[in-house]
């Protein structure tokens, strides 16, 4: 399983800081915060702690199982670089949600808003330059009724998501900087538009193959 090394490294890792804290963490550790930047909900703390790391496991459980059940798992093996890249960055992005999680509970000065939507960013960017290297398949991706149905549908959805991800991506780091309820607000409308469009879009290329190839 070397080719998942990296990722195996960053659960070690988030595994490690979860035991190195853990002995400095208040008993509640907060876990959420609401569009004004406030904390709204606490967790004890051994929950806390190593939830990320427990999540990622899980995650890569069903990382590596998935390909196997897929009926299109022949594919994967045309993209497995894209897919070792979208797994580790996944796994990176909840190691940085525990980091700064684990930072704020120790009493460190981080603007959580201002780190996640930073980082939703850029796991937008980095997916959307891969998005249209994925192959036709039944777990990742824009994954809707047209995609699936046909392949042609896919490649051309996935070419146009992906440029919409990366616009989307750099539109989230420039919203990371607005006050308050705007960079909620912002991050929700962005990745709503995104969503609705690359799943409209589906819609319509499919139908123009089908009249295609109807005639």
């Amino acid at each position: 399983m070397k080719k998942y090394g990296w990722s195996y490294l960053l659960i070690v890792l988030s595994v490690l800081i979860g035991v190195i804290a853990y002995p400095y963490l208040p008993d509640q550790m907060p876990m959420h915060w609401n569009i004004h930047g406030e904390v709204d909900e606490y967790w004890d703390k051994q929950n806390a702690a190593f939830f990320p790391p427990l999540l990622m496991i899980v995650m890569m459980a069903l990382f590596i199982y998935m390909p196997r059940i897929d009926p299109k798992k022949e594919n994967y093996k045309k993209f497995s670089g894209s897919y070792l890249i979208f797994i580790t960055i996944m796994n990176a992005f909840f190691l940085l949600l525990q980091s700064v999680t684990i930072g704020y509970s120790l009493g460190l000065n981080i603007d959580i808003s201002l780190v996640v939507n930073l980082g939703i960013g850029l796991l937008f960017i980095v997916l959307g330059n891969y998005l249209p290297r994925i192959k036709h398949n039944y777990f990742i991706g824009v994954r809707t009724p047209w995609t699936l149905a046909d392949e042609k549908t896919w490649r051309k959805t996935h070419q146009l998501s992906g440029k919409l991800f990366v616009i989307a991506g750099i539109l989230l780091v420039a919203n990371s900087f607005l006050p308050g309820i705007y960079k909620f607000t912002g991050m929700l409308v962005v990745v709503v538009a995104t969503v609705l469009i690359s799943t409209i879009a589906s819609y319509i290329f499919y139908n123009r193959y089908k009249n295609v190839s109807s005639n």
